[in-house]
């Protein structure tokens, strides 16, 4: 039987600056040098500076707190995260990603649901929750790039258990568990050359090619897509809508004496407009619709700027159906595709 993922209690939007915040001090303590430098040791993560891996861990947390700090913070729904991992596969191999294709040069984007999850060597299922991106010093390429970092939920019970059995009571393992440990815990990374087609695998500490498929790279680049799927769906369209989450003036004003960038949250979540499609699918039909429900979305790579001469993936055509204040259903199928289906000819 496989341990179940620890337990995922996704904050509120209001509530997401401070897990940033505590996110982002967390970074420069100790104990997260601690459990970087030992996970560079073992050789864990997809990217390791070629150094000593406390130096190392140091360089990591230095390039990751500067990104968190100046990151615009995103929060996705449910309803629309179950979306977005429904979208995700029709994105396979069709990168070539660029700035403009992100909803913010620099971001930390945390989803109501896991967008991806993966069994640890000890069997227990750990859950993605949340994706930070934005520049680095760390790496360079000839077109620049984006390094992208995925968070899983911190496995408190695990670091309790462990306290335990150094010899802490229950009191003092769940105290140090907290105190030493952030909501969130920085599970694996990629770095992104702007306009790859692909995503590569650099070789490995003695020059033999690694293996994708046996290395972390594997299901961070599927994780990849999840992410792009997600800033898809943070552009204008019918399916979802963007509101903002403001900061109280307290939190706003201790957040920038902090460095923090301190705009609204943007919230992404059904759109509870009524759009021509909807309209049109509203006419007598025969049948009632009690529940609401997203109709056949996809994605085209629509040009615009000067000459349209640059493309980017619009949600297109996508449209909810049943009344507003219905209960939403999302089922498992849903159309993403990025060019139209080539006519059958028999």
């Amino acid at each position: 039987m496989t341990p179940g993922p620890a337990s995922w209690s996704p904050p509120q939007p209001r509530e997401l600056p401070a897990l940033r915040e505590h996110l982002t001090d967390y970074l420069t303590t100790w104990p997260a040098h601690l459990s970087v430098a030992d996970a560079l040791r073992r050789g864990r993560g997809t990217l390791r500076p070629i150094t000593r891996p406390e130096t190392g861990a140091s360089l990591l947390l230095g390039d990751e707190h500067q990104r968190l700090s100046g990151a615009q913070l995103f929060y996705v729904t449910s309803d629309i995260t179950r979306l977005v991992r429904q979208a995700a596969p029709s994105l396979r191999d069709k990168w070539d990603i660029q700035p403009h294709d992100l909803p913010a040069p620099t971001g930390f984007m945390l989803f109501a649901e896991p967008m991806a999850e993966y069994i640890r060597e000890d069997g227990k299922r750990i859950d993605i929750v949340a994706v930070s991106w934005g520049g680095t010093e760390l790496i360079t390429s000839d077109t620049g790039g984006l390094w992208v970092t995925f968070w899983s939920v911190t496995d408190f019970a695990a670091l309790k258990r462990l306290a335990r059995s150094l010899g802490a009571s229950a009191t003092e393992a769940d105290v140090t568990a907290h105190q030493q440990h952030a909501e969130l815990t920085w599970d694996n990374e990629l770095y992104m050359p702007w306009g790859s087609t692909s995503v590569t695998v650099a070789p490995g500490p003695d020059g033999r090619m690694i293996d994708p498929a046996r290395i972390a790279a594997a299901e961070t680049i599927g994780w990849l897509q999840t992410v792009h799927a997600g800033w898809i769906f943070c552009t204008p369209n019918t399916l979802t809508e963007t509101t903002e989450e403001h900061l109280p003036r307290t939190q706003r004003a201790r957040a920038e004496r902090a460095g923090h960038h301190a705009s609204p949250v943007r919230v992404i979540s059904v759109s509870r407009k009524a759009s021509p499609a909807t309209a049109r699918s509203g006419e007598p039909s025969g049948r009632k619709v009690g529940v609401r429900f997203p109709v056949a979305p996809f994605i085209r790579r629509q040009a615009y700027g000067p000459g349209r001469q640059l493309r980017k993936l619009t949600p297109v055509a996508g449209h909810w159906r049943g009344p507003a204040d219905a209960p939403v259903r999302i089922t498992k199928k849903v159309n993403l595709v990025d060019t139209p289906p080539t006519p059958r000819t028999d």
